[in-house]
């Protein structure tokens, strides 16, 4: 491609040399493009160098809606030249024989997007490099560029600027250095930096440098006597801090954390992360509590062709309480054949009280469940499946250190289902085979060998109208009993099965609109079990459904296999849903449903007594769907023996861009049981503010409450969040308050605030 240069002339030129008095214009070919186009290609290249100081990946992430627009005018995309040459107009120009051309005077260059203005030019085709000095502007689509001089060679893609300004306006960068020196295409140096994203004229805080180096092979940035202001008031001196340019993991140091409870006294938290292998790293946490001491947690993680997991980790000297506290757990998953894995879950605490006093580390809910330690072997073909676990639990109750309350242990539970694929006449024969030795610490308690053996045959005809499925099921169970309370120590159980669940789906078009449909879906199913004396078998893995309308359809009204309920009954359902066919949306599903019985259930968890009643409370299940912002869940059920409603649930969740309300509740009777209220309110685009209400109304007593604020700003932010917990049986009570300051284009937001905030309010996205 030619380069052409445009110069105004009045006078003839001799040997390519030209004054100009703007009168008449010439186009000479005069210089080979080969060395002049690499080289200005390379000077944007440079100018996005420079923009790589400390922004790194964030430049993708960040949002700069916020910001005023820079005060520079930009050119835009196919202005000033928008053919395919690079063109230069200047007052003088001249060229010699070796291959040096230089202009003066309001020298203009222009290529596609690209604009380069300078007082002089000289581009040296022999030597291939470009120099400019004297009011040097550059000027790209994305970048703008000030210096009093600068020099690119292309041989060894070096380059030298002298004291620069540069804004780049996608990243919001505004900086200034005494001089920029590119070494080669990946490593450059930065003299006496100052960095900001703010706004022009209104830098709430920028950074100094004495020294910057950019490496770009290794995605790593060194920065040395290192001051961040705020305002012009300096507030943190770094003699040396490296942080990463590009999507590549390093070692340094994250967001910190201020905080302050009366249960732990202030806190500062300040993670450092160590990227110790492409497939491992690890986060290292230390927490400082005024009245507890030195906490140290670490999160690490691994990854290897077959394995995966990771293992997190924390330790307190708790001067408040005079002991070690801490948590363990690992996760582990583990390919070792293409048929065999093995996954690993392990997860303890040193006391009861360890999730309440440290609330980041909180990952159980309010109804606290018990924590793991398991083992397992999965081992699958395409006919059979099966699972060795061995497993044991620790529960974080009050009276979980009684050794009596504890769960039991499985050591192991063999299970070997069959996959035998259904015949083409819709006959299914399948076998569940489980065996599982329960042992307990506490030598008091009845120990067992479980051996569970469940086969069954069922057919299934369908279409899109109906089903009819009928199923033969017969349970043959052997317990080899210690320590049984009975003076028994083998029981043999067996008992068939029969059941019969069919049902149809009707719908038709709706003339509210003509692309809603709606259905109709009846459902019948018959259950018999015959009764079988199970009372002198302990329990050990079971408990009794909860009333809901799936559960009305098992085979079993226990959950586990120690009782097999007796069962002479019909459970009658129906369904409706109205669908929006263009969208595939369901808009609203209503579900009812009850058990009519024709004998008395007999078999019963201990302790209970024979249930005589023919008709099981009805259960109402509805969800509503009226558009993509709000989803409302209700669930009520009516108890026969009252005629009242016992007990209702229901879920109300409004999602509308960057406000979420949420309101959930539960009644027993008339009485307001349980009630969780949150929500999210963006006041304008600079504040936002979340709230927490979740506490037993019957008790007056809070299970949390949390009050939090966000501001945004163009270049920086802050997080506030006021944070009030309870135990579950509001025997401790913890206030907190906890602070987050991000600078944009510097640092990210702490993660682990935002995931206790998502976990918390339904609908809540960190918006920076």
């Amino acid at each position: 491609m030619p380069l052409y240069f445009k110069a105004k002339l009045t006078k003839s030129c001799l040997n390519y040399s030209c004054t100009t008095s703007a009168v008449k214009t010439i186009i000479l070919t005069i210089f080979s493009a080969e060395i002049a186009l690499p080289l200005l290609r390379y000077l944007p290249y440079s100018i996005i160098l420079l923009g790589s100081t400390f922004s790194g990946v964030v430049w993708a992430e960040e949002n700069w809606a916020l910001c005023r627009a820079p005060s520079l005018s930009l050119i835009k995309t196919n202005s000033h030249n928008t053919s395919k040459v690079t063109e230069v107009e200047a007052d003088f120009m001249s060229r010699k024989n070796d291959g040096i051309a230089y202009f003066s005077g309001q020298v203009e260059l222009t290529r596609p997007s690209q604009l380069l203005l300078a007082d002089e030019l000289t581009m040296n085709n022999t030597a291939e490099q470009i120099e400019a000095s004297g009011n040097v502007i550059f000027e790209s689509s994305e970048s703008r560029l000030q210096t009093e001089f600068m020099t690119i060679n292309q041989k060894d893609q070096s380059a030298y600027f002298g004291s620069s300004s540069f804004t780049l306006s996608e990243q919001h960068i505004r900086a200034t250095a005494n001089k920029v020196i590119q070494f080669n295409s990946s490593l450059s140096r930065y003299q006496k930096i100052q960095y900001t994203t703010c706004d022009p004229d209104n830098s709430n805080w920028h950074l100094t440098a004495d020294q910057l180096d950019i490496n770009q092979d290794l995605g790593l940035g060194t920065a040395r006597q290192t001051t961040f202001y705020i305002k012009d008031l300096p507030v943190l001196y770094l003699p040396y801090f490296q942080f990463p340019i590009d999507d590549r993991r390093i070692s340094g140091i994250l967001t910190p954390t201020i905080g302050f409870s009366n249960n732990n006294g202030s806190s500062l938290t300040v993670p450092v992360y160590l990227n110790i292998a492409p497939n491992f790293d690890a986060t290292i946490t230390p927490v400082l509590f005024g009245d507890r001491g030195l906490q140290i947690s670490t999160q690490n993680r691994y990854l290897f062709e077959n394995n995966i997991g990771h293992i997190n980790l924390s330790h307190l000297n708790d001067h408040k309480k005079h002991a070690r506290r801490w948590s363990k757990e690992w996760t582990h998953q583990t390919k070792l054949t293409s048929n065999l894995t093995f996954d690993i879950s392990w997860h303890e605490v040193s006391d009861i009280a360890f999730f309440h006093d440290f609330i980041f580390m909180r990952e159980l809910d309010d109804e606290e469940p018990n924590l793991e330690k398991a083992m397992k072997f999965n081992y699958n073909t395409p006919l059979w499946k099966s699972s060795l676990l061995f497993k044991s639990f620790q529960n974080p109750h009050p009276n979980f250190d009684e050794i009596d309350n504890q769960p039991y242990r499985l050591l192991p539970k063999l299970t070997i289902d069959s996959l035998f694929k259904k015949f083409d006449n819709g006959i299914e024969i399948n076998v569940k085979n489980e065996w599982i030795r329960f042992d307990h610490n506490s030598n008091s308690m009845p120990m067992a060998d479980r051996n569970h053996l469940a086969s069954y045959i069922s057919w299934k005809k369908s279409d899109s109208g109906y089903f009819f499925e009928p199923k033969l099921e017969y349970i043959l169970s052997n317990y080899q009993l210690e320590n049984s309370t009975f003076g028994v120590n083998s029981i043999k159980r067996n008992i068939p099965i029969f059941s019969l669940n069919t049902g149809l789906s009707l719908d038709r078009d709706m003339g509210i609109s003509s692309n809603w449909s709606q259905t109709i879906e009846p459902r019948l199913y018959f259950l018999h079990t015959p009764y079988k004396d199970q009372s002198n078998i302990p329990v050990f893995d079971t408990t009794l459904l909860s009333d809901s309308y799936n559960n009305f359809f098992k085979s079993n009204r226990f959950d586990g296999l120690d009782r097999i309920g007796d069962a002479n009954q019909m459970t009658l359902g129906i369904g409706t849903r109205i669908v929006n066919n263009d969208s595939g949306q369901q808009i609203f599903s209503s579900r009812i449903g009850q058990i009519f019985y024709t004998s008395d259930r007999r078999v019963q968890i201990n302790g209970k007594k024979t249930q005589t009643n023919s008709k099981s409370n009805i259960i109402l299940e509805t969800e509503i769907n009226p558009n993509k912002n709000l989803s409302i869940d209700i669930k009520m059920i009516y108890k026969q023996k009252t005629r009242k409603i016992s007990d209702s649930t229901g879920s109300f969740n409004y999602l509308n861009d960057r406000f979420a309300a949420n309101l959930e509740y539960f009644f027993h009777g008339s009485i307001m049981e349980k009630a969780i209220i949150s929500m999210v309110y963006p006041i304008n685009t600079h504040w936002m503010m979340m709230a927490k209400y979740s506490g037993a109304v019957s008790l007056q007593k809070p299970y949390e409450n949390l009050l939090g604020v966000n501001y945004e700003s163009c270049c920086w932010g802050i997080k506030i969040l006021a944070s009030q917990t309870n135990s579950h049986n509001f025997s401790k009570k913890d206030n907190s308050l906890f602070f987050v300051f991000t600078l944009k284009g510097v640092n990210k937001s702490n993660q682990t605030l935002d995931a206790l905030i998502t976990k918390a309010i339904v609908g809540y996205k960190p918006n920076f």
